[in-house]
């Protein structure tokens, strides 16, 4: 289970550490936002807990929709942008805007091991490929996002606002996401356009990053 997780988020991570073109980030903090954001499942699971018979069972399109964006979407991104800002707070290496980018990405990278984890032990291995794919991508999607506003707080006077717009933004990639999943009322093919369309975004995040000046 363990390595049925881990092995399709390494890969992913090195698939998207091509892009960072500037000053290679190192290894061993990459590592570390994986962990960090690892560990981000640990508030995530209290956060939710209160609302698990509710995200289990079948609800009124309204409350779904609230629980997709508000208890979801919302404790998620937040832990996971907490987690690797605690991660790189301060870190020299974070000295790119696309920085920002890859070290969210790892973060939620990390994140998806867990859940993915969880999941596997719940249902098999047979769920491992998808998980591996969609959901991963799923996560480095909403991180990504978010990180792309990381990496242009990393170099403001005044970072809050900046941050509080990429978790926003987290937050309604995600919450559509799981609102398309717990309704069952949409196709599998439309999840897998709606993260086509948020790869789409992360990778035109990803050009401008790469095209901003470098910062010291």
């Amino acid at each position: 289970m363990f390595l049925a997780s881990l092995i399709p988020g390494l890969f992913w991570l090195w698939f998207f550490r091509r892009y960072d073109v500037g000053d290679k980030e190192p290894a061993a903090r990459l590592a570390l936002c994986m962990l960090f954001g690892a560990l981000a499942v640990l508030p995530t699971l209290s956060w939710e807990a209160p609302f698990r018979e509710q995200l289990q069972n079948t609800n009124a399109p309204l409350v779904q929709l609230a629980l997709s964006f508000l208890v979801v979407g919302l404790g998620e991104e937040l832990f996971k942008l907490v987690a690797v800002y605690l991660a790189v707070i301060g870190a020299e290496e974070f000295s790119e805007p696309m920085d920002g980018i890859l070290y969210a990405i790892a973060t939620g990278i990390g994140f998806s091991v867990v859940e993915n984890i969880l999941y596997i032990s719940a249902f098999g291995l047979a769920v491992a490929p998808l998980r591996g794919t969609i959901a991963v991508l799923a996560h480095i999607s909403f991180s990504g996002l978010a990180g792309s506003f990381l990496g242009r707080a990393r170099f403001e006077d005044r970072p809050f606002f900046t941050l509080a717009k990429g978790l926003a933004v987290a937050v309604w990639a995600h919450g559509l996401y799981d609102f398309l999943l717990i309704t069952e009322a949409f196709s599998p093919l439309t999840v897998v356009v709606y993260i086509g369309m948020l790869q789409y975004m992360l990778f035109a995040a990803i050009r401008r990053a790469v095209k901003s000046p470098a910062q010291r």
